[in-house]
């Protein structure tokens, strides 16, 4: 069985980021290949679809083998399209390192006719190296398209079986969805017990937050009483939330700014979200829950103060009448010092909130894998707590080898370091 496959059954947390890793992981090699408009929708809906196939991870297995043999074969359905696809981006990158490889040979020990030839199949260019690519992959490339669409058809069944799952318990405990949304609600406190790397992306958003940065720069906002909006954008287990926390955690963001730490997750209303806000700020459940009270609070709470919003774990891309509810108290304060940090999944999030508020839509960070170095920094913390490996090149090598196939993500890298100890 493929890593991710059987860190499917590991445990909710670790089964949709890696499921998540993966979507992005298969769509960054079709884009390359094949890229259209079609494939981009179906990658949205299934990052759209990540919420409820973690709602699924909450579900009581045995209850699920034991009173409805059709949701346990969903499960298998879902881990067999997750196996296939890690199958065929290992298949792609392992023909990308064999590519790299001959490269490198040509170029130190060929002869100098080798390497003249090879000098004139790449003088060809991109499009042609990718066609040649396109159709020596071909069989590799129409796997992964089928598994993509294999994990489509699985994440269509997902709001069936919560409901199906919900009635076979009886309707006596707490649903599936409350339970997820319990699991997702995070706050400014940085949890992780170490966290590494992320040097470059934490001076880039402190830069910017303090009106320095060159690359991020200072012109963002399109419109006057806009607030500025970076957005952190990463698949599932990327470490998007622990970056924010450890930035509100840091001494220059704690002088300058009040932090409202506010978890969205898939609940996306601006009667809802205003009061979560409105909440955190104050740290006072607020009496109304109408929309009106809740805005005119908000102005008051927010009119004096440098404040920094993080808006973590946002999902929703769709609903503009919502966002704009949410934002208009935002756009009346007249501020000049505020930020807003958003985390999310999704480029389309990041560029619905940007459009709405009126602030350039590039300004964003996107967060790809640990290096190998920090990675593997990380899986030693977790494998071999209390332990050096360095002193054991045993120990050490296998780490290596065990770290690298969890291509940087730091909460697989995580949790399957804990399964060793």
């Amino acid at each position: 069985m493929a890593a991710s496959a059987a860190l499917v059954f590991a445990g909710k947390s670790v089964a949709t980021s890696a499921i998540s890793f993966l979507v992005n992981k298969a769509f960054s090699y079709i884009d390359e290949y094949c890229k259209s408009e079609n494939m981009d929708e179906l990658k949205n809906r299934l990052l759209r679809a990540m919420p409820h196939i973690q709602a699924v991870f909450v579900v009581n297995p045995e209850l699920v083998r034991e009173q409805s043999s059709g949701l346990d074969a969903w499960l298998w359905q879902l881990r067999d399209a997750v196996e296939a696809a890690e199958d065929a981006i290992d298949e792609l990158e392992y023909y990308e390192l064999e590519e790299k490889a001959k490269d490198q040979k040509v170029s130190e020990w060929g002869s100098p006719l080798g390497k003249m030839k090879h000098k004139f199949v790449r003088s060809f260019g991109p499009a042609i190296n990718k066609t040649i690519k396109k159709i020596s992959h071909r069989d590799t490339l129409k796997r992964l398209m089928k598994s993509v669409d294999d994990l489509d058809k699985a994440a269509v069944g997902v709001s069936d079986f919560l409901k199906l799952t919900d009635h076979l318990s009886g309707g006596s405990s707490t649903s599936s969805q409350q339970l997820m949304d319990n699991d997702r609600k995070t706050s400014s406190t940085l949890s992780a017990t170490n966290f590494v790397g992320r040097e470059k992306e934490n001076e880039q958003i402190i830069g910017w937050l303090a009106n320095t940065s060159d690359e991020l720069g200072e012109t963002m906002v399109i419109k006057t009483n806009s607030i500025p909006i970076i957005s952190v954008i990463g698949h599932g287990g990327m470490g998007k939330t622990a970056l924010a926390q450890s930035i509100c955690g840091q001494d220059e963001v704690v002088k300058h700014f009040k932090v409202i730490w506010t978890t969205i997750s898939t609940s996306f209303d601006a009667t809802s979200v205003t009061s979560k806000i409105l909440e955190d700020a104050t740290g006072v459940k607020p009496s109304s829950d109408h929309l009106e009270p809740l805005q005119r609070n908000l102005k008051e709470k927010l009119a004096s103060i440098n404040f920094l919003l993080v808006l973590d774990d946002v999902w929703e891309d769709k609903k503009r009448d919502e966002w704009e509810k949410l934002f208009a108290p935002l756009k009346e304060l007249n501020t000049t010092g505020s930020k807003i940090l958003l985390t999310t999944r999704m480029q389309s999030v990041a560029d619905m909130a940007a459009k709405v508020m009126g602030v350039e839509r590039d300004k964003f960070l996107t967060l790809q894998g640990l290096e190998d170095d920090k990675n593997l920094e990380l899986f030693g913390h977790h494998a071999f707590s209390g332990l050096n490996p360095r002193d054991d090149a045993y120990l050490m090598l296998i780490g290596e080898q065990i770290a690298k196939k969890l291509r940087g993500c730091p909460l697989v890298t995580k949790v399957v370091a804990e399964h060793l100890l």
